[in-house]
């Protein structure tokens, strides 16, 4: 996926620009030996038994594990949304606990960048067009509920219901009319939880001064009180610029459609980022194995916690260091597809277990949903608490991180700041699926 904080899937590629047109196509290592190059890396660690958990360091670090977090909450009878490019309903580590017959596409015929297989107009009984034909919806909520079957990886609440609503595009757009419809469907179904690994297109910033930005965030931000006021906690990614919210100064990529378009345009505390900045939004910014991730957006305020997003070459210098989940089996899977011709260069970076596909891709796109998973372990604990008390039970788990003695100034982020409670760089700290877990 190109765009939203998102663009995960299209930092991926750029590892080895060039490289793929002299790669072979189709070369994703088998199970077994990712799961030994992953031993070798990251030692014995088990968060789960299944057969690729041991690339799983994510997993380890926020205690979502089978003896930890796992012996108290799974995430049964949870549902959650996943507002993003749609899911392949035939992956076996998304069918288990998918809803197909709640899941919708939202993407409409005049969607700039859609392909005719996503279009469905909101009508939700055509389940082909939920099929993601990019690749990062399906990887993420493998993040969130990836089951405990004997195949491939395990997701933070791997009993939960996965809903897919597909707002996003093959292209990585996902514009903000078909957003604001994804959110609304959201809390009709009145779920539980919905993720959304993205910002709202065609501005990353909409301004106040704009009587066209204006009216978009009044729209997106009407979709998202609505959910919520139905009992839906919204997450979000907080994003992929590198640069701190509570204190913007550059926009280069708004309007990011038509192409051309963008304008140059300083922005400040006017202009806010959806729906990372929207109000009642769990925000989530992303650590690589060791300590903030470089790409990572921040911000005092508008952060709450962090989790592991994942960062290539970051601590093991090998692709590992971002975060494994599945891609799609069928259809054009974009990054998928992308990223298997350089396995030859980076061993491991695609797999397949018994027929099924994984990756390693890094983002903000892939800390958020570790948030979301956990919020439904304590959904699961306390069935009748509103999004606030989850949020403020996810927030309170978190383990403290304080600013980095060494923190280097990053993309725009000059400094990290904060005291023991809270920082601009982690909010209130990692998430803990085992913490919040027993809350």
């Amino acid at each position: 996926m190109r765009r939203p904080a998102a663009a995960a899937g299209g930092a991926a590629v750029m590892i080895a620009a060039g490289l793929a047109a002299v790669a072979p196509a189709q070369a994703a290592l088998p199970a077994g030996e990712l799961a030994a190059l992953c031993e070798e890396l990251w030692g014995d660690i088990a968060p789960t038994g299944e057969p690729l958990a041991g690339c799983q360091w994510d997993m380890e670090q926020v205690r979502a594990t089978t003896d930890e977090a796992h012996t108290l909450a799974t995430g049964t009878g949870v549902r959650v949304g996943v507002i993003d490019s749609g899911v392949d309903p035939t992956h076996a580590d998304i069918a288990a606990n998918l809803d197909l017959a709640a899941s919708c596409s939202f993407i409409f015929d005049d969607t700039p960048t859609a392909d005719p297989q996503e279009v469905a107009n909101g009508d939700c009984t055509n389940k082909a067009a939920v099929m993601d034909l990019g690749g990062h919806g399906t990887h993420v909520a493998s993040t969130i509920a990836a089951p405990v079957n004997g195949i491939g990886i395990a997701g933070v609440a791997p009993e939960a219901t996965i809903v897919a609503i597909k707002a996003c595009t093959i292209e990585g757009f996902c514009f903000a009319d078909s957003v604001a419809a994804a959110l609304r469907y959201a809390g009709d179904l009145r779920l539980d939880v919905v993720n959304l690994s993205l910002f709202a297109d065609p501005y990353l910033y909409y301004c106040g001064n704009d009587a066209e930005q204006r009216a978009l965030l009044r729209d997106l931000s009407a979709a998202a009180r609505y959910a919520q006021q139905r009992g839906v906690l919204v997450v979000a990614a907080a994003g992929n610029e590198s640069t701190d919210l509570a204190h913007p100064g550059t926009d280069t990529v708004s309007p990011d459609w038509p192409p051309d378009s963008a304008v140059e345009r300083m922005v400040g505390n006017n202009c806010r980022v959806a729906p990372a900045e929207l109000p009642g939004v769990l925000t989530v910014s992303a650590t690589g194995p060791e300590t903030l991730a470089s790409y990572s957006t921040v911000g005092m305020g508008v952060v709450d916690v962090a989790a592991p997003g994942g960062e290539y070459f970051a601590a093991t210098g090998t692709v590992q260091d971002a975060i494994l989940g599945a891609a799609p089996n069928t259809g054009p899977s974009v990054i998928f597809n992308d990223l298997d011709p350089l396995e030859q260069f980076f061993p491991g970076l695609t797999a397949v277990d018994q027929g099924n596909r994984y990756m390693f891709i890094n983002g903000t796109s892939m800390a958020a949903p570790h948030a979301a998973g956990v919020a439904a372990l304590v959904i699961q604990r306390h069935p009748n608490w509103s999004p606030g008390a989850v949020a403020a039970a996810v927030r309170a788990s978190a383990t403290p991180m304080p600013c980095p003695e060494d923190y280097e100034p990053a993309g725009d982020i000059e400094r990290c700041y904060g005291g023991p409670g809270r920082t601009s760089l982690f909010g209130k700290g990692l998430v803990d699926a085992f913490a919040a877990a027993q809350r």
